[in-house]
């Protein structure tokens, strides 16, 4: 693995110029290995700028990311997995003063995971560099310019120097930030925004149950809790940036207040969490978007995962739709690489334009769903119904 460069990427003994995948999550590592696995004619250069300092948290992923899950890690798939928590399914308050269950053993997909992220990215990236693919860390895309046959970019390395790539075909896996894309005058289309007040905890080793997702929705927004190996439990709130900023659900006091009104929440969690001290308490933020790029392929290029469509995590889709784009993504990769037409990019980006669609229809069906807080400033923003939303201002 490089960490860093001597200009030795661009001296190659090649009739192709190398395909840059830039960012190295789950999007862009499964990009890669699909690429790989299906024959790919040019060389691969995966870019990952790092995610300095803050932590990833963890997330649940449904049967439905079992099949892509097993293509990718191969083998080695039942060993890996079995290092996350079996989810069997979620249990939410949602329209309703009694839980509802989402079962997932019947589900003939696979089963479904609690995840330590920070894990399975590393995983994933194993793959990767199992699989001989030049994998760069560290380096953050400054500048990127079309020119024949393909694209000139600039890279800022760990030793912060500039560095010039040649490549023949960029893959934008970059995240919300579509770096790339934005680089080249792409616009992004955002529905809405919400924001996560996240906190994070360690259970004691004798805490049982707990196997579900956790979901409970208030007035001023939706609860999310999970369990995550190692005896740790994520717990969020979702609301939106005027109502964290109002209510001050970034001060560790002012969450847990919002957490002992739950109704059903709070007692299923430990007494430990529930009644835990604001000052031992860190409380991250995280915007959550629904937004999708006005264009997710074109010349020589393509965007996969968040970097192409964000989905709010009510719709548990994120890490699934990472994995199968990336599969879609390569396909099409190879399919324009044999033939040098455009059709397979363009089918590419009208499936990802449909997918975004359905979600858009599942999301709306959701938050029209609850209807118990229907006047509720988060509920009426969810819908576009205050003219101060995201909503309103696309």
């Amino acid at each position: 693995m490089h960490q860093g460069g001597d200009g030795s990427m661009n001296a190659r003994d090649s009739t192709r110029l190398p395909t840059a995948i830039i960012g190295a999550g789950p999007a862009g590592l499964a990009t890669a290995i699909s690429l790989q696995q299906q024959g790919y004619p040019c060389p691969l250069l995966l870019f990952d700028a790092g995610r300095g300092l803050s932590p990833r948290i963890g997330e649940s992923i449904p049967p439905a990311a079992t099949p892509p899950l097993k293509d990718l890690l191969g083998p080695a798939a039942a060993q890996h997995l079995a290092r996350h928590l079996v989810c069997p399914g979620s249990m939410s308050v949602w329209n309703s003063e009694q839980p509802g269950h989402n079962d997932f053993l019947y589900d003939l997909s696979g089963q479904g995971y609690h995840l330590d992220r920070a894990l399975f990215e590393q995983q994933l990236s194993q793959g990767v560099d199992w699989r001989g693919i030049e994998h760069y860390q560290g380096y953050r895309l400054l500048r990127a310019e079309s020119r024949e046959p393909g694209y000139d970019l600039v890279f800022r390395t760990p030793d912060a120097r500039e560095e010039s790539v040649r490549a023949g075909f960029v893959v934008d896996a970059t995240g919300p930030a579509s770096v790339f894309a934005r680089k080249t005058g792409i616009a992004r289309n955002l529905l809405d925004e919400v924001l996560f007040a996240c906190a994070r905890f360690t259970l004691p080793d004798n805490s049982a149950g707990l196997q579900h997702s956790l979901i409970e929705a208030t007035a001023n927004g939706w609860w999310y809790g999970a369990r995550l190996p190692d005896n740790q439990m994520i717990l969020t709130l979702c609301s939106d940036r005027a109502l964290i900023k109002q209510q001050r659900y970034q001060q560790p006091w002012a969450w847990l207040d919002a957490l002992q009104q739950t109704t059903w929440l709070r007692h299923q969690i430990p007494a430990c969490i529930s009644q835990a001290a604001a000052e031992t308490l860190d409380i991250l933020l995280r915007p959550a978007f629904s937004s999708i790029l006005s264009a997710v392929a074109g010349d020589r290029w393509l965007a996969v995962g968040d970097a192409a469509a964000c989905y709010d995590p009510i719709s548990s889709a994120g890490i699934t739709k990472a994995l199968l784009q990336g599969q879609q993504a390569a396909a099409a990769m190879v399919q324009y690489a044999q033939s040098g037409e455009g059709t397979a990019l363009a089918d590419y980006q009208d499936q990802v334009f449909a997918d975004f669609n359905q979600y858009a229809g599942v999301r709306r069906q959701l938050y029209h769903g609850e209807t118990r807080f229907w006047n509720a400033p988060f509920w009426r923003r969810r819908r576009g119904d205050i003219k101060d939303s995201p909503l309103a201002r696309t």
